[in-house]
């Protein structure tokens, strides 16, 4: 039986830097923030619905202030996760120096995991909103441009 971890195997490194990172939050907090944002969310519609019924002038706007804070929640979730990808690939990359390794998995990621663009002008703009809003992992261009930078500025040390 082969170690399904070889050193060709680029993901394996990186997701292996992500456990060695220990970044991967707890269930706990995974649970306390969708929670927080269930308050959140609720607090907010009770909020927009009292306004409504009180003082219907507010309620608008009363509404727009609860979608506003649940967009920039998720923003924020969104920023996290991003950022702890990237941190997991600089992690990777400055324990293999390996950017030949780094792009194969890109590639391998952009040619059988990543969705391909529908057919339509308004599926393709909804894909690429979602793509360049609501995504966990960055684009890979991004992804690989950070990892030079990041062997370039260790290199300089």
């Amino acid at each position: 039986m082969t170690n399904a971890c070889t050193p060709r195997l680029p993901w394996c490194r990186k997701e292996l830097a992500h456990v060695i990172r220990r970044e991967q939050g707890s269930p706990a907090g995974r649970y306390v923030w969708l929670v927080g944002y269930l308050v959140l969310m609720v607090a907010g519609a009770s909020l927009s619905v009292i306004a409504m019924v009180r003082v219907p002038q507010l309620g608008g706007l009363a509404l727009m202030a609860t979608l506003a804070t649940a967009v920039a929640f998720l923003g924020l979730q969104v920023a996290f996760d991003r950022r702890e990808e990237i941190a997991a690939d600089l992690f990777a990359v400055e324990l293999t120096h390996d950017l030949d390794a780094a792009a194969e998995l890109m590639r391998f990621l952009d040619e059988h995991v990543t969705r391909p663009l529908p057919d339509g002008r308004l599926a393709r703009a909804a894909t690429r909103l979602e793509r360049c809003w609501f995504a966990t992992h960055p684009p890979a261009p991004a992804r690989l441009a950070a990892m030079r930078r990041h062997l370039a500025e260790q290199g300089g040390r």
